[in-house]
């Protein structure tokens, strides 16, 4: 089987088949085996911050959390006792990793992470992944990082976000109910919010230089075609704005009047006023934030305006997602004043002082560098 899988880390292969050998070497002493781990997890750590990056710290904290005196304590305990042991260590008394405890982490990861851990080869990582992780949090008991203040707020702050998710996931989410009939009068209220609207379709040559512009238009009106003057100019690199494409010059595809900035007017105009097929007449100058544009075109294709019926796919995901959005809106909203309600909330607000504002700061710093510095007085 290919290696190609996992070549994107090489440096950690490496380090992984040390602790590979770590893990399974009963041998060593507990004490040999800590002094060689302190300097091989600074590599490992490097190493393993790419791919741990989104989880190690929220591990970190839920494995102090465990180990605190306050939530844990039954001694030292062997990690997975039960199950298919693939992995064991010695630090503090055996610890070891069970197969079945692999595969529940690997399925709580995300699906696209999942997919890297499918076949032996990504188990095997995964596996040592896990028992450089385990070592780390040792390492971590040791220097009595478990009683360290800064992490253990932020234990408490993590627990306390954890627990606002699951009381609003309870309270909220969960009597978060839509019907077909919701979403259709949801529909029926926006309807304005699904219409296309009227569109034209042209062949477009948009310059910076007058003269320029000049020169093509004549070519235009002596019988060349427009789209094949766009990709001359295209080659040149002398188109810009609309027109511009680069895979089909002078192709604007369909457009409507909100496509462009204000200024574009008149060639919006002219635009939507032609007859389709029609050349325009002439040049259109048009001027956008101080930046002359010089157009020339041809009506290819309309549009007219369209209400998108709900049965679109697009259409109907747009209703579900803002549908169910407003009404867990609404819920959260009802269920915060029905709490502040039953806690009877009282606020005073003339005790929060008035920010300083940037004018008065403004001021206060050019007061301070206009007044000379005090001199000393001579002495008598």
């Amino acid at each position: 089987m290919s290696r190609q899988k996992n070549s994107r880390q090489p440096s950690t292969i490496s380090n992984q088949k040390s602790v590979c050998f770590l893990l399974m070497a009963d041998s060593q002493s507990p004490t040999a085996m800590k002094k060689g781990v302190r300097e091989m997890l600074r590599i490992v750590a490097r190493s393993m911050g790419r791919i741990f990056s989104s989880r190690i710290t929220p591990l970190l904290l839920i494995g102090i959390l465990v180990t605190h005196p306050v939530f844990y304590s039954c001694g030292d305990k062997a990690i997975g006792a039960d199950g298919t042991v693939i992995a064991e260590f010695e630090w503090n008394g055996k610890q070891r990793i069970t197969l079945e405890e692999m595969m529940q982490e690997i399925s709580e990861l995300p699906e696209y992470k999942q997919r890297q851990y499918q076949d032996k080869e990504g188990l095997e990582t995964y596996m040592l992944l896990m028992a450089e992780s385990r070592l780390i949090l040792n390492l971590a008991r040791d220097e009595k990082l478990n009683e360290d203040p800064e992490i253990l707020k932020k234990v408490q702050d993590y627990l306390h976000e954890l627990m606002v998710k699951k009381i609003t996931a309870q309270e909220v989410d969960g009597k978060l109910t839509l019907t077909e009939d919701d979403y259709a009068q949801h529909y029926e209220a926006n309807k304005a919010e699904y219409v296309r609207p009227e569109q034209v379709r042209l062949s477009c040559i948009t310059l910076l230089n007058k003269e320029r512009s000049d020169e093509v238009y004549a070519q235009i009106k002596e019988g060349k075609d427009i789209l094949e003057v766009a990709q001359e100019l295209s080659d040149r690199g002398e188109l810009v704005g609309p027109g511009a494409n680069p895979t089909s010059p002078g192709d604007t595809d369909y457009i409507s009047r909100s496509s462009f900035p204000a200024g574009t007017e008149p060639f919006l105009d002219a635009a939507f006023a032609a007859e389709i097929g029609q050349m325009h007449d002439g040049v259109i100058e048009v001027d956008v934030q101080g930046q002359k544009y010089y157009m020339i075109f041809r009506k290819d294709e309309a549009r007219d305006e369209y209400q998108k019926p709900f049965e679109e796919e697009d259409v109907r995901k747009s209703v579900i997602r803002k549908a169910e959005r407003e009404k867990r809106q609404e819920l959260m909203d009802n269920w915060v004043i029905e709490l502040r309600e039953r806690a009877e909330v009282k606020t005073y607000i003339d005790r929060i002082p008035e920010a300083e504002s940037e004018e008065a700061e403004e001021v206060s710093e050019e007061a301070q560098s206009e007044t000379p510095p005090v001199e000393a007085e001579p002495e008598e």
